[in-house]
């Protein structure tokens, strides 16, 4: 039975994307008979790992858990893998050196995960000797085994039949642009006044949160909503319209994903993380990051189109249910645990 130990930033109850894929990965190999533990480089110490004894080392985030691992293999030297995440390259890659820290992991690390291929193509000009270690694995998503009813959950929630809903799943901090979907949504609101904006989401950088909220209340259009399990998140996308994403930057973002499992069309600005899900005119619209006239544009043509709502959102199903099953994702996980443990 191979051991692992999985290192993430953020575990749940805290609702996040490194969060969510931790917590997908522990059940999903421990499913398919691996000793898993989680531990959480904030609160977990490198000796608690140490005890465990595992036989690879799976961080998630090259940046966050750095010091973490550092401990931990100083004391307890095993195979080594990182799934990017998003954060930890966003930032630098493609731009400029990486911090010292980060490139000493992608170099000192025995293999490499990202979710898509516009990052392992960045990142191999710009470390060209870390290119041979890494692979591309999807994120995983469960689709609905059943249609939920939406009528049901909108009246739960407290949401008019004649209300058109835009939900953003999201952390409150900079980088997801939050202040610029609410800016348009003012615009918008007063072109199709029964728009809504639902945002949900734990804070992460109280500043912003104070800004977002603070312009959030001068809107009727938007509702605030904090943090919501995940299973509550679901039946939340289930009672929406449309999904909205308007980050800055992404890795392969969980939340988008999660929306076109339960059939939802996406209004997402045209970043990388979001071109890997999205096919613009299929299953989802694009606006430039800093066009807020396009995306009120689009929102409008997504508004005003319950048969384009329809159809799009059937095409966010299919492409979910075929392209990024959990067993498609514990396969990747499973080849790169076994090459590591021959090689090493």
């Amino acid at each position: 039975m191979i051991r692992i130990a999985l290192a993430s930033p953020y575990t749940l109850p805290f609702p996040c994307g490194n969060s969510v894929l931790a917590e997908r990965l522990r059940k999903g190999l421990t499913r398919r008979g691996y000793r898993v533990s989680l531990f959480d480089s904030g609160y977990d110490t490198p000796l608690e790992a140490v005890t465990f004894k595992p036989q690879v080392l799976h961080s998630l985030n090259a940046d966050r858990p750095h010091q973490w691992v550092k401990e931990f293999l100083n004391k307890y030297p095993v195979p080594w893998v990182i799934t990017l995440t998003g954060t930890d390259y966003n930032s630098w890659c493609g731009k400029r050196e990486p911090p010292p820290h980060i490139r000493d992991n992608l170099e000192k690390a025995d293999g490499l995960v990202v979710f898509h291929q516009e990052v392992l193509d960045s990142l191999r000009a710009c470390l060209p000797p870390v290119a041979h270690k890494i692979r591309i694995i999807p994120q995983g998503v469960a689709c609905s085994e059943t249609i939920q009813n939406n009528r049901r959950l909108r009246h739960k929630f407290g949401i008019a039949d004649t209300d058109i809903v835009f939900l953003m799943v999201s952390s409150i901090r900079p980088v997801k642009n939050l202040r610029a979907a609410i800016r348009a949504f003012a615009e918008l609101e007063r072109k199709i006044p029964n728009v809504r904006l639902i945002l949900i989401g734990p804070v992460l950088d109280q500043e912003e949160a104070e800004r977002v909220l603070e312009l959030g209340d001068k809107f009727n259009c938007f509702r605030y909503l904090g943090e919501k399990s995940q299973s509550v998140v679901r039946k939340f996308m289930a009672a929406s319209d449309i999904f909205l994403n308007t980050s800055l930057n992404e890795g392969m973002p969980g939340a988008v994903l999660e929306a076109m499992a339960e059939g939802l069309p996406i209004l997402a600005s045209a970043i990388t993380g979001n071109r890997s899900l999205v096919v613009e005119g299929k299953n989802g619209l694009f606006f430039p990051v800093d066009r807020r006239e396009e995306l009120v544009r689009a929102a409008i043509r997504l508004a005003s189109d319950r048969s384009l709502r329809k159809r799009m959102g059937e095409a966010s199903r299919q492409i979910a249910a075929t392209n990024y099953s959990i067993e498609r994702e514990l396969d990747g996980y499973q080849r790169v645990y076994n090459y590591l443990l021959e090689v090493k």
